[in-house]
């Protein structure tokens, strides 16, 4: 499938820089209101746990909702689902900006992880769409890439509005920039939908799309469940304003941010396979938990371990959600949303059981649970095939996998 049009600007470049566009949207909302939980949970008297929940309203939404939407953007043309999902990630945010009580605020993020389930596996069949036969990896990466960076603005930006003018109008700046993403991605080219015979109950039968997921998980789903703790960590560990304890938080994303193209440029040059980019992130991952949890540990090593972790979920994504397509060709959409949901249990469950270990024991406890995730994500390496080895090699020197 080739592209055209677009008065002399390649299509294929445009799209990927809409589609990234709306991941960064999507990604705000991810994290919208993790650096925000002091005065939320002041206003509303929620518990650590509580405010934990607020990222597991949003990620069970994006669980459940993945399931049977996956095949939507086979069916109906990403561009389309897509919108869809950054329209009710808007709606969310509006609502939970004008939210009255905790219940409310809770429904606000239900509403976003709709749109979240929407999006995500058909901005990542979208960029299939434009790249056609040729190795995404890449613009997969930089896709990828918006979603961290959507959340590392929100820990960066959003502490500084909050205590200048008040979380609610915090929201309102957020949800701004929400809109502006979806008015650019009506300029996006279309891609066609792509028919295919498979369904979620295949890819739920496919081994290696399952260990796929488990190294998102490890990925996507720690590095959320992290950010969502960052910023309450620094300020109650090293006494650090909110606005500063937000502004280094946000670094952890803000290395995801690189990471995840920069891993799809190893894979694509063939300076590391799939599997091997995994295990160096679980492997960064494992060590950057273990310098956050030292007791005692200075601000510096604390930051550093902040970064590795950063790194370690980074890495991996676009060789993740590559060998989840390969592993299963006749339903690759299906397989993906089901490597994107591997992510969201990450977060669904992390966050509210880091927010437990630190009311029960601590900051090292909820850092440790982080560590054993990736710890497992390296083990299923092991078992696991990669995208080379379940992809036959094309033709052209520049096509072919190493």
């Amino acid at each position: 499938m080739k592209l055209t049009g677009m008065r002399g600007r390649s299509p294929r470049n445009v799209g990927v820089s809409l589609v990234t566009v709306t991941a960064v949207a999507t990604g705000v909302t991810y994290a919208d209101h993790a650096p925000l939980i002091p005065p939320i949970a002041s206003e509303f008297g929620l518990s650590d746990l509580e405010a934990g929940l607020l990222s597991t309203a949003l990620f069970v939404t994006f669980f459940l909702a993945t399931l049977p939407t996956s095949g939507f953007a086979d069916r109906l043309g990403p561009k389309r689902v897509v919108a869809a999902g950054v329209g009710l990630a808007l709606a969310g945010s509006v609502l939970f900006g004008l939210a009255p009580s905790y219940a409310v605020a809770l429904a606000a993020k239900a509403i976003e992880g709709v749109g979240a389930a929407l999006a995500f596996p058909s901005g990542a069949r979208y960029i299939a769409g434009l790249y056609g036969d040729a190795r995404s990896h890449v613009g997969l990466g930089l896709f990828g890439a918006g979603y961290p960076l959507g959340s590392a603005a929100a820990l960066l930006a959003l502490p500084a509005l909050a205590s200048a003018y008040g979380w609610r109008a915090a929201f309102a700046v957020s949800s701004a920039f929400i809109a502006l993403a979806l008015v650019l991605w009506l300029a996006a080219p279309a891609v066609p939908a792509v028919p295919r015979t498979g369904t979620m109950r295949d890819a739920l039968r496919c081994a290696n799309c399952w260990l796929a997921a488990l190294q998102h998980a490890a990925g996507i789903g720690v590095a959320l469940a992290s950010a969502t703790w960052i910023t309450v960590y620094l300020l109650r560990e090293f006494a650090l304003p909110l606005a500063l304890s937000g502004l280094l938080g946000s670094s952890l994303l803000v290395l995801a941010v690189f990471a995840r193209p920069f891993g799809g440029v190893l894979v694509t040059r063939g300076l590391l396979g799939t599997k091997a980019v995994m295990r160096l992130g679980d492997i960064a991952i494992v060590a950057g938990v273990g310098l956050l949890a030292i007791p005692g540990r200075p601000l510096p090593l604390a930051l550093g371990g902040a970064l590795l972790v950063g790194v370690g979920a980074g890495l991996p994504y676009a060789g993740v959600f590559t060998t989840a397509d390969a592993s299963l060709p006749a339903a690759p959409g299906a397989a993906q949303g089901l490597a994107a949901v591997g992510g969201t249990a990450g977060v669904m469950i992390g966050a509210p059981v880091m927010g437990y270990a630190v009311q029960t024991s601590g900051f090292g406890a909820a850092w440790l649970f982080v560590g054993a995730v990736a710890a497992l994500a390296l083990v299923g390496t092991f078992a696991m095939k990669g995208e080379e080895e379940l992809r036959v090699p094309l033709g052209g020197a520049g096509d072919r996998l190493v």
